[in-house]
């Protein structure tokens, strides 16, 4: 893939300067930092073979195929991070101040476009395990580029700090910087499958018969049918109504795992998903996930209630066997109903109009079937006209949905944190992006791996490791064995991707 825009692009026209100096005069009679924002027509074929260029910078990459609609952030010019009972509204508070201090040059670019990019932990305090150490509870990030396609069009986003002491010609040079990385990052040859191992990692690995992968589970399917009987006993005392309980596989590897041919993998095995990826260091969180949390352009909100499951079949009769015998399940759809009562009560009453489907459809996926009811509506007006909620205040009302906590939700999460045993880190948290409007799109991380390389010399097992999560919704009439059959088929679902063996 090469970029087409030229490099004549980088002389600054009269309003460009005439904009920056404004800038440069604010910064210094306020003495507080600004920042640019230089908006590049380009030409990008495919944004994940600009993410393979990240390295170990900071990266974040987004995509929703059938939409049309990818982008990729590399590089940090500001960041926040934040934890406990104010993390919605201490992201919300910076994002809004942020936004009143950025200017905007070049070309235009459409309204509402992703620009603070991040996402929430599952829970609201600093996860205890080290593996998560590069995941705080909430982080969101302002990118040096945002590499974007839309709608079949293609832009780079070059941002840069204006610090009060700055110059003309610093931001210049600056934006010039940022330019040439642009060109760099978007000028790939395309996303390959990963390269054979160096002769330093075949030498090593010669001695137990090539690479490999050892998987662990974090609890005997043993232990996890019990839990599920526990939880199962608090749903008949009428403590909950509802819990998902989840559980991990370890992947240890004697190689990085190569992130970028992994990302084209599972963006083939599911173009319905939407397909995101956060990296920091070594560390890399992705999903591939089918649920939308919330999604608010201009006024207009859409969500999704994905709850309930069955296999797929193995031939056309049985899989619609399968999908009618899930429409027709009592059970899931009891465990369906909770989350749509939940999202629908929340959306609903910030809508002054509402849609929701009359019953569930399927949600087919490789291997999985879920029950899925789709909610939209137009959200209420503040007498300025602006909206009377943003889209932080719907994430930080419905999170955790019953899709992934549980009824209640203060229950069962208390619950999760005292016999789950697992510290679920960004797995089942809003993972998403910010617009200047106050609104975005987040979605659920479910289908949602943390990948860990560098942590060992190549060729020795523990060079990489990985952490894969699948969760089960436990109602009244689950049955231990089935639940436990299907985190077994969701943890399939990236194992199988990613060991490719």
């Amino acid at each position: 893939m090469m970029a087409t825009e030229s490099l004549a692009r980088r002389n600054f026209d009269a309003d460009e300067m005439r904009l920056i100096t404004t800038c440069l005069t604010e910064a210094h009679e306020s003495s507080q930092t600004r920042w640019i924002a230089r908006v590049v027509e380009a030409d990008v074929e495919d944004v994940l073979e600009c993410y393979a260029q990240a390295g170990d910078r900071d990266r974040f990459f987004w995509q929703r195929v059938e939409a049309d609609e990818s982008f990729c952030g590399l590089g940090t010019v500001d960041e926040v991070e934040s934890g406990g009972a104010s993390r919605f509204c201490d992201i919300r508070d910076w994002a809004e101040d942020l936004d009143d201090r950025i200017h905007w040059i070049g070309s235009p670019r459409p309204a509402p476009a992703p620009l603070f990019l991040g996402g929430f932990g599952f829970e609201a305090e600093a996860m205890v395990s080290p593996d998560w150490k590069a995941f705080p509870a909430a982080r969101f990030v302002l990118p040096e580029i945002l590499i974007e396609r839309r709608a079949g069009q293609s832009r780079w986003i070059l941002f840069v700090r204006v610090e009060p002491g700055a110059t003309e010609h610093s931001i210049v040079t600056e934006l010039d910087a940022r330019f040439e990385d642009a060109v760099l990052a978007s000028s790939s040859s395309g996303v390959e499958a990963a390269p054979p191992p160096s002769a330093e990692t075949a030498e090593a690995a010669k001695g137990h018969g090539g690479l490999e992968f050892i998987v662990r589970a974090d609890r005997s399917h043993a232990s996890f049918r019990d839990q599920i009987i526990h939880a199962l006993a608090e749903i008949e005392a009428g403590r909950m109504a509802k819990i998902v309980l989840a559980r991990s596989l370890s992947v240890d590897h004697d190689a990085d795992i190569e992130i970028p041919s992994f990302l084209e993998r599972l963006r083939t095995q599911y173009p319905s998903c939407t397909l995101m990826a956060i990296g920091r260091g070594k560390d890399t969180f992705l999903a591939a996930t089918p649920e939308t949390l919330i999604r608010v352009e201009g006024h207009e909100v859409e969500s999704a209630a994905l709850a309930g499951s069955a296999p797929r079949g193995r031939h056309p009769e049985e899989d619609r066997a399968l999908g009618q015998a899930l429409l027709d399940s009592e059970k899931e759809n009891l465990e369906h109903g909770h989350v749509v009562c939940l999202i629908r009560d929340v959306v609903e009453s910030c809508c002054e109009a509402f849609e929701i489907s009359e019953k569930p459809t399927l949600r087919r996926l490789v291997g999985i079937q879920h029950l899925e009811t789709r909610l939209r509506g137009h959200l209420k007006s503040r007498s300025d006209g602006q909206k009377a909620v943003d889209l932080l205040e719907l994430v930080e009302a419905l999170h955790p949905t019953p899709a992934v906590g549980g009824v209640p939700a203060a229950n069962a999460v208390a619950w999760l944190r005292r016999f789950e045993e697992l510290d679920r880190g960004w797995y089942a948290a809003p993972v998403g992006w910010l617009d200047r409007e106050g609104g975005g799109d987040f979605c659920v991380a479910l289908r949602s791996a943390l990948i860990r390389n560098g942590l060992g010399p190549p060729g020795e097992s523990g060079a990489s490791r990985t952490l894969l999560f699948a969760g089960a919704g436990i109602v009244s009439g689950s049955d231990p064995e089935q639940e436990l059959i299907e985190t077994r088929i969701k943890l399939r679902a990236l194992l199988a991707l990613m060991t490719e063996i």
